[in-house]
């Protein structure tokens, strides 16, 4: 279709072919209610090793998502079907999917009303990311591995650049619309050494708009970690100070954002939530707000059931706040289903409601005296391999990754050895002892981003080391 070939995101003409698939649907006698939502994301990106660009593409994915609700003998069943085409006969066939699942399906006991009329906000759509192509990455990528080579380190990174529009209409006239861009440059510097344990350096910085970048200080960054030391060193596990740079924050809060925050994990006395509501659980200097309107970074302005997302405080100064909800976690905690915050997921869905926009409220400390405050302890750029243990109490475990480094007296001295950690957030959370000042938008090595800044906690627990 013409609008995946040209790279436009054209959230208006795809509303239209929603509205035209559910009409479709409703024509047919069998379906008594009917919901599309389509997404169309176009990417571009390059990725870079000391050679230069090792592999760049452009790409444009159309995902349609089709609901319907099936009435017989009194009873309402539901079924859903994808596909990636709009044309008439891609419609049909999706529409006779879907139709033939409900068919088989078990009965929905009570089934929450789709959600009428609501006005959501557009978005922003910006053109200049989209059209941001292979040769103006390669401008950077070059300045980046000029600068890493002039520092005798060796460069490699990604360059990315996203748009995406969501709509969704269904048979009770709820239409709505919303248009994102997003783009990422990241670098990772490593240092000469001969037995490849050098020092090694990352940054990286995401935004919603490619001209919102700070190419410069990425890479000034990134050379600057890897000059900090050329052999790593090695430090016994156990319980330390830690600065937690924006990414390594972002890949702890993400488990709570997908395994806590939400109304069904609480239900299913699942979550770290559960007899905690009220009461002050983390650090009074922690605040976090689910905002998808964040001044610093837009996501969609509406959930999978096409509600209007609301910002919603999930921590006020250390106190743990009620979950996050859907239409039917809405009515299931006594309110009605338009007070749904919006953080659905797309329907049907065994999921439950989510959080996916955590917003860090900013502290007072730089983050030039969150680490001139440690005595002893260890800078943290990033987690990775995390993985969740125990989701009442948030217990995680991971890998540090991308630059370790000890600090003594204030200063960052040397790199280290990766550590494995084993801690509970909840414990982490209580612990912190300062926040910083300067926000960032850091995601991890699986889904979402936070904003957040960085955070100095004492006592963080470090269970085994490696070798590398």
């Amino acid at each position: 279709m013409a609008l995946t070939k040209n790279y436009g995101l054209g959230s208006e003409a795809l509303l239209d072919a929603a509205t035209e698939l559910v009409e479709r649907a409703f024509e047919r006698k069998t379906v008594s209610e009917a919901e599309a939502t389509i997404t169309l994301t176009v990417n571009s990106f390059a990725r870079f090793a000391d050679t230069g660009p090792t592999q760049s593409a452009e790409r444009a994915k159309l995902d349609v998502h089709l609901r319907i609700r099936r009435e017989a003998d009194g009873q309402i069943f539901e079924a859903a079907a994808s596909g990636q085409a709009l044309d008439e006969i891609a419609m049909d066939k999706l529409i006779d999917q879907a139709d033939s699942i409900a068919a088989i399906s078990p009965a929905v006991g009570t089934p929450i009303e789709l959600g009428g009329t609501v006005d959501v906000s557009t978005g922003s759509c910006d053109a200049a990311t989209l059209t941001h192509g292979p040769g103006e990455k390669a401008l950077a990528i070059k300045k980046a591995i000029a600068a890493t080579r002039a520092a005798g380190g060796t460069p490699a990174g990604l360059y990315d650049t996203t748009g995406r529009a969501v709509v969704l209409a269904n048979s009770r006239g709820r239409q709505v619309r919303n248009e994102t861009t997003r783009a990422s440059f990241a670098l990772t510097v490593t240092g000469p050494s001969d037995d490849g344990l050098g020092g090694s350096g990352w940054a990286e910085c995401i935004r919603g708009s490619v001209g919102e970048l700070d190419i410069d200080g990425v890479i000034e960054r990134a050379i600057a970690k890897a000059a900090i030391g050329q052999e790593r060193g090695a430090v016994e596990p156990g319980d330390y100070t830690v600065v937690l740079e924006p990414a390594a924050v972002s890949s702890l809060l993400l488990f709570a954002s997908y395994y806590g925050f939400g109304a069904k994990d609480v239900a299913e006395e699942s979550s770290f939530l559960c007899g905690r509501i009220g009461e002050k659980a983390f650090a009074e200097s922690v605040t976090i707000v689910d905002n998808w309107n964040h001044p610093m970074y837009q996501s969609r302005s509406f959930d999978g059931e096409g509600s209007p997302k609301r910002v919603t405080p999930l921590v006020t100064a250390g106190v743990l706040e009620n979950p996050v909800t859907d239409r039917t976690f809405a009515v299931r905690t006594g309110g009605q289903a338009d007070e749904s915050t919006g953080h659905a997921d797309t329907q049907p869905s065994g999921g439950g409601p989510s959080a996916t926009c955590l917003c860090v409220d900013a502290g007072r400390v730089s983050s030039a005296d969150l680490i001139g405050g440690v005595k002893r302890g260890l800078l943290v750029t990033q987690f990775h391999y995390t993985n969740l243990i125990d989701p009442r109490e948030m217990m995680l475990t991971g890998m540090t990754r991308n630059g370790l480094f000890l600090i003594e007296d204030g200063k960052v001295i040397q790199p280290l050895k990766n550590l494995r950690f084993t801690e509970s957030l909840l414990r982490a959370m209580a612990n912190v002892a300062a926040v910083g000042s300067e926000l960032d938008i850091s995601g991890a090595l699986f889904d979402g981003e936070v904003v957040t800044p960085p955070l100095r906690i004492d006592g963080f627990r470090f269970t085994s080391s490696t070798d590398f």
